[in-house]
Formats: structure tokens, C-alpha cells, sequence
């Protein structure tokens, strides 16, 4: 072949090549993908796939020539030059895919070291391939070798990519199917968890320092509790129990069982035991569910993204960075100063920039967006959780004075997770320097996920949506900064500091204004209220009363938000797992793992169950300690985990324990009766029955209860109910 024939064939050779492997990647990057897929993500690489294949393709080509001019003659060159610029590609991706991998690094690998293996490696693959195209495969070899074939296989890779684009978004594989079409007065839903956002540090709940300008302006239009609870004091548990509107106790998830049962467990086409959640409640009515957070507490893995049609998932790698060609920019891009702008670069932060970047840009009509149908959006914003290390700009905001940065970086002021464990345990003395600084950068926090959260009210302004969504802001959990022993964190514990979290909604049609309600409420009435105020906007007179709504354990505050109304409840209840699980992973459990009980925190190792009231709180633990606070008298808590319960509480305290027991057990009885395991395996089995003739039916076999239905006729409202009584 002539020099500019031979290089450009090369070239087209190791394009196509190249668009190939990029297809065939996409392939087994969506097919591993847990969440919704975006079919032209992998089109946007093909270029760079391209221009490397062909930078390839012409290098080969250039060194056949050399080779050439040494032998005169090669009985094919296309045939060679095509299978040298597929051994070139070959080895070229696998050392890329060797460096970037863990495994060069375990076995202390040098780049030179893999090139000299690879090297031998791919000229022992080329010299078999130029032996069979001489042989066995030599028609096949020899047509694919050609200009017409490569040319061929770029234009249609080419095409397949600009199909993509014209595909939809495909859902997640745990989304619910519509069950109806949602109206055109059905509200739009914006649930905004701020995690570990202690409400005594907002301005909006009286807190001194600045640190929430943007949520304050929002709560003046809204409705604010002042006397909100969580069920739990972190974040899995307490999420689990937003999404599905039952408690801890009844869904039994924590650190005994770190994930929500989402039906993955199957009988033929039926889940055995699937939890019903808020996404799969609305996705069912019509809405499009789209969740935003990095934090992998929140996973597919963790179960909690079942009934979200989208869920961008920050805690793990992209559907796009999961491609060689974004790998590779993201490690080389830095190493040689090139600057490749992104889509959504990785902030400075905790990832609360990243995570509502993403909400702007779904509200303001992008392609993963229905614009026809209202939307359910949920997003977690994790900027408060410690280690408390603000950007730069909020760093130095609420610094005690004479405090500089230089005091405060982590290599001064301990920052680690095993320098919050060291203070837990004593070995590393909190001070009350210390503690002012924590809470100094903390706040610092709370300010910047502060502009976040305006950012994103600003955004749904802009898009005229404000009117016509219902916007909720809630925290999942609190803090502690040592205020009892020397905790800090939010474990080992169900105080008012982990429990009492902000809670502020705004409907404009049917909520009022700069309205504060100053009854109890707890965040597993989030689900039934959502499903109130839809119901309402729809005008229903008669709302669905499905199993799955009836089994809910939180009630609708509606009415509790209207003035002059009712209150919605006169008590909550919370509580904590056994912490087992989280303190075995502590460096110091080694020293203790044959006799955990000799561990110096064994006494925690224990479940807690909270009945609170506006007055009283009562503590029962598994270990068997019981303890009663008058609120009044012990407002800090300090006597939470007393062994004894004064004589003149007894009695009282007799009938909270009385009263706590009997409504977690109502509310078992009614989630098993309506929704629970005995109620699948029935419609499981109901759809398996022999006739008589047909031989010896389920129930004959003693594997079911009656056969007179399925369970699901039992709707009496046997949960005890938690209102005031009358």
C-alpha cells in the first residue's frame, strides 16, 4: 500500500476498533448499573474513543512501514495492519485497565513492569492471529481487514450513538408502574432532608447565630413545628421510617439488620415481603420519583431507593465515570494541569453542590424530565455531619474570637472518625475549647448548606413552581457535642439533641403563612401528610384506603397546620438498635472481641424504645433499665439513663412503659395483618391452589390460614391511636 493509503486505513481500522469497545462497554456498564440508564451516556465518550483508536490505528501503521523497508514484502499488509492495530488496542486498554485497577497497586506493579509483560503478551497474540489468517480464519480475517468494513463499523456505532438520543431515560429496575394518571391538580413534592441538623441551631428556632438566613425567609411563608421528633437517632433507621411511615420497630431496620426489605426476595413474579415506601406510593399515583444524594446510606444496596424512577446516587460512581475513557481524564486530567470541564464537577464540599446542581438542572427541563406529569423529588444534603470541615468562605464564620483557621484545620483540632471514637471511649480529653470550636464549624456548616438550600428555593421560583409544590424540610437526626458524659456524634443514644429536628412545610393553596404549630409531631407523619395534601389538591372525598395505607403508623398534620387546629398527636416514640454492629468496627473492640461485655462502652450495648411526651420522657432499655424525666426538671436529660425510677414516678411511669408497649405491638399487629410476610406467602399461594380434583390443596397442607381470603379484609383501625385523648 502507498504511505498515505496504508496510515489511513490505520487510522479508520483503529477507529472502528476503538467505537467498538466503547460499544460494547456501554453495554456491560449499564447492564451492572443499578440505576436509571441514560442510553446516550455512553455516545458522549465516543469521540475521545475515536480519536485514540485512529491515534493508535496511525501509530501501527507507521511501524509497519518500518518494517517494510527491512522485509520488502508482507503477503497482506491490510490483513496484518488490521490485526496489529487490534493487538495494539487490546493491549493498549488492558494496561490502562491494570493501572487503574487496585490490583497493580496490591501487587506493587511499575507501569514499566506491566508494558514489559504486555509487551510479549500482545506479540504472542499477534503472531497467532497472523498464523490463523493464513489458515483457519483467513476469509474472515481478510474481510474485516478491510477499508469498507471499518468504514462500515464506524458509521454504524455512529448511528447507534445518535439513536441514543432520541431513546428515554429508562427507569430504575425497583420503579413502581403507574396505577393511575395523576391530575392536573396533583401538587408537585420537594422533600429536602438536611441531615444531622440539630433544630435548637436554627434561626428559626431561636438560635443566637446567623446560621440560617435562607431557611428562616422560607419558614415566614410556611408552617414550622416546633416540637418535631425523629424516630431515630441516625440516618438509616430514621430515613427508612420517612419513606415507608412506620417505625423502626415495625420496618427493622438499623444495626441489626442494615436494610430495608425492598421485594427483592421473590415468588415467582410476587415480592415475599417488600416494604411499601413513600416513592412507590407516588410513582403508583402518577408522579415521576426522582431522588438526589450522596450518602451510602441512601442505596439501592441499603434498599431505600425502591419506588424512584431516578436516583442519582453520588455515593458511588456515575453511570458515566464508570467508562475507561472517564477514568482515565479523571486521573491524568490534574497530572498535566488540563482543565476538562464536566457536566457536574466534584465541589469542595460534602457533595451538597453537586446534589443540587443536579436538582436545577432536572427542574429546569432536562431530558430525564417529564414535564407532563407532576413530580415527587427527594434529596439528602449531608453538608452538617461531621467531620465538620466548611468550605473555604464559611470556614472562619462563627469563629470564637482570637480563633483563626491555623486552630482549627484537622491537623490541629482532631477531625477523625477514630478522634471521635478516642473521646467516646475517654482516651482523648474533650474539652470545652474543643467543644466550642466543633460547634463554631458546625454552625459554619449549617450557613453553607444554608445557601444550598436557597439556591434551590430560588430555582423553583424561577421555574414557576413554587405555587404549586409542597416543600418539605426536615433534618433525620440531630447532634451531640458532649453534653452528657462524653458523647458527641449521634449514636448510643435517644436524647432531644439527637431527636428534636427542625420540620417546616409550605403549600401556599392550602397551608397558611408564617404559621407555627406548637403541638408534638414526628417524622413518620411526613408520608400520610404528603398523601393528605395530594388527596385534598385532588379534591377526593373519599381518599384510597389501600392495605398499604392503612398499615401506616404516622398521621396526616394537616389539620394540626390550619389555625386554631387540632393537635395531631400527644406523644412520639423512637428508637435504637442494639449498636453491636457499629462499635465492633472500632479499632479499640480488637482489644475486647473475645468478651465484648468487658468493652469499656459495653453499656451500651443495649436497644433503647423512647415514649415522649410535651412533659415527660420514659426510657426503657433492653439491659432492663427503665428511666422517667420530668422535662420541666431535667431539661439536659442528664438522668436519662438513671437504673432507678423515684418512687413518686413510679405510677406514672408504670403507665408510659404500659402505653409504649402496647402501641409498638398495635402497631405490628396491624402491618402483619395487613401488609406483612403471613399476608404475601397467602396471595402467593392463593394463585397455587389445587382443586380437589387436581390433588391436595395448600391449605390442607397447614402452610396458610383460611382460605377465605387473603388477609388484606383486615381494615378495622386497630392501631392504638396517638392522639390526645378525650
Amino acid at each position: 500500500m502507498k504511505f498515505a493509503n496504508q496510515v489511513g486505513f490505520g487510522c479508520i481500522a483503529g477507529g472502528s476498533l476503538a467505537a467498538w469497545f466503547c460499544l460494547g462497554e456501554a453495554v456491560v456498564v449499564f447492564g451492572g448499573f443499578p440505576y436509571q440508564i441514560n442510553p446516550s451516556s455512553w455516545s458522549v465518550w465516543l469521540p475521545g474513543y475515536l480519536a485514540a483508536g485512529m491515534l493508535i490505528g496511525g501509530a501501527c501503521a507507521l511501524l509497519l512501514l518500518l518494517v517494510q523497508r527491512k522485509r520488502k514484502t508482507i503477503a497482506n499488509p491490510r490483513v496484518a495492519l488490521g490485526l496489529m492495530v487490534f493487538c495494539a488496542i487490546a493491549a493498549s486498554i488492558t494496561l490502562m485497565k491494570l493501572h487503574l485497577s487496585l490490583l497493580a497497586h496490591q501487587l506493587g506493579w511499575s507501569p514499566f513492569l506491566t508494558v514489559g509483560i504486555l509487551i510479549p503478551c500482545g506479540l504472542l497474540l499477534y503472531a497467532v492471529l497472523l498464523f490463523l489468517s493464513r489458515n483457519l480464519l483467513r476469509r474472515p480475517l481478510a474481510f474485516l481487514c478491510t477499508p469498507k468494513s471499518s468504514c462500515v463499523g464506524i458509521l454504524l456505532v455512529s448511528a447507534l450513538a445518535a439513536t441514543s438520543w432520541l431513546l428515554p431515560i429508562y427507569a430504575a429496575s425497583q420503579a413502581s408502574p403507574a396505577q393511575m394518571t395523576a391530575t392536573a391538580a396533583s401538587p408537585n413534592v420537594l422533600f429536602v432532608v438536611l441531615d444531622t441538623v440539630r433544630a435548637d441551631h436554627l434561626g428559626t428556632y431561636g438560635y443566637a447565630r446567623p446560621t440560617s438566613p435562607a431557611l428562616d425567609c422560607f419558614a415566614a411563608t410556611g408552617v414550622v413545628f416546633e416540637n418535631a421528633f425523629s424516630v431515630a437517632p441516625w440516618t438509616l433507621p430514621s430515613h427508612a421510617s420517612m419513606f415507608t411511615g412506620v417505625h423502626p420497630t415495625t420496618h427493622g431496620t438499623g444495626w441489626e439488620n442494615p436494610r430495608l426489605a425492598d421485594g427483592r426476595a421473590r415468588i415467582d413474579d410476587l415480592a415475599t415481603y417488600d416494604m411499601h415506601t413513600l416513592a412507590e406510593e407516588l410513582s403508583q399515583r402518577g408522579y415521576q420519583t426522582i431522588g438526589i444524594a450522596e450518602k451510602p446510606w441512601l442505596s439501592f444496596e441499603i434498599g431505600l431507593t425502591q419506588g424512584f424512577e431516578q436516583f442519582h446516587d453520588y455515593s458511588i460512581t456515575t453511570l458515566s465515570e464508570r467508562f475507561l475513557g472517564s477514568q482515565v481524564v479523571a486521573r491524568y486530567k490534574e497530572k498535566f494541569g488540563v482543565k476538562i470541564p464536566t457536566s457536574h464537577p466534584r465541589p469542595q464540599d460534602k457533595g451538597g453542590a453537586r446534589v443540587i446542581d443536579t436538582a436545577l438542572e432536572w427542574l429546569n427541563g432536562s431530558r430525564e424530565r417529564d414535564v407532563d406529569r407532576p413530580f415527587f423529588m427527594f434529596m439528602n444534603l449531608n453538608e452538617a455531619h461531621d467531620p465538620y470541615l466548611p468550605p473555604t468562605g464559611y470556614w472562619e464564620s462563627f469563629l470564637p474570637e482570637g480563633v483563626t483557621i491555623a486552630d482549627t484545620v484537622p491537623e490541629v483540632l482532631p477531625a477523625r472518625q477514630i478522634d471521635q471514637h478516642s473521646m467516646i471511649l475517654g482516651e482523648l480529653a474533650l474539652t470545652a475549647d474543643m467543644v466550642e470550636k466543633y460547634i463554631a464549624l458546625y454552625d459554619a456548616e449549617i450557613l453553607y448548606q444554608d445557601m444550598l438550600v436557597g439556591r434551590l428555593l430560588d430555582g423553583l421560583e424561577q421555574q414557576n413552581l413554587s405555587e404549586n409544590t409542597l416543600v418539605i424540610l426536615v433534618a433525620d437526626h440531630g447532634e451531640e457535642f458532649g453534653e452528657f458524659d462524653t458523647r458527641v456524634g449521634h449514636q448510643l443514644a435517644a436524647v432531644d439533641t439527637l431527636l428534636h429536628v427542625p420540620l417546616i412545610m409550605r403549600y401556599p393553596p392550602a397551608l397558611p403563612q408564617g404559621h407555627r404549630v406548637t403541638s408534638m409531631a414526628s417524622t413518620v407523619d411526613i408520608f400520610p401528610t404528603i398523601v393528605d395534601v395530594i388527596e385534598r389538591a385532588q379534591g377526593n372525598a373519599l381518599p384510597r384506603t389501600t392495605p398499604e395505607l392503612l398499615s401506616l403508623e404516622g398521621v396526616s398534620l394537616f389539620n394540626a397546620m390550619q389555625p386554631g387546629g387540632p393537635p395531631a398527636r400527644d406523644m412520639v416514640v423512637a428508637h435504637y438498635d442494639n449498636p453491636t454492629a457499629y462499635l465492633s468496627g472500632w479499632s479499640q473492640w480488637a482489644e475486647h472481641s473475645q468478651d465484648p461485655l468487658n468493652f469499656p462502652l459495653a453499656k451500651y450495648l443495649r436497644t433503647i424504645d423512647v415514649l415522649r411526651t410535651a412533659e415527660h420522657k420514659f426510657f426503657s432499655y433492653s439491659d432492663g433499665t427503665r428511666a422517667f424525666l420530668d422535662l420541666q426538671k431535667d431539661p439536659l436529660e442528664q438522668s436519662s439513663e438513671s437504673s432507678q425510677v423515684a418512687p413518686e414516678d413510679a405510677a406514672q411511669a408504670l403507665d408510659f412503659e404500659l402505653r409504649l408497649r402496647r402501641q409498638l405491638g398495635s402497631y405490628l399487629t396491624l402491618h402483619e395483618m395487613l401488609v406483612g410476610h403471613l399476608v404475601r406467602s397467602r396471595q402467593v399461594n392463593a394463585s397455587k391452589r389445587f382443586t380437589q380434583a387436581e390433588g391436595q390443596n395448600t391449605e390442607g397442607l397447614g402452610y396458610v390460614g383460611s382460605s377465605s381470603g387473603d388477609g388484606t379484609e383486615a381494615k378495622a383501625p386497630l392501631v392504638l391511636p396517638p392522639f390526645l385523648k378525650n
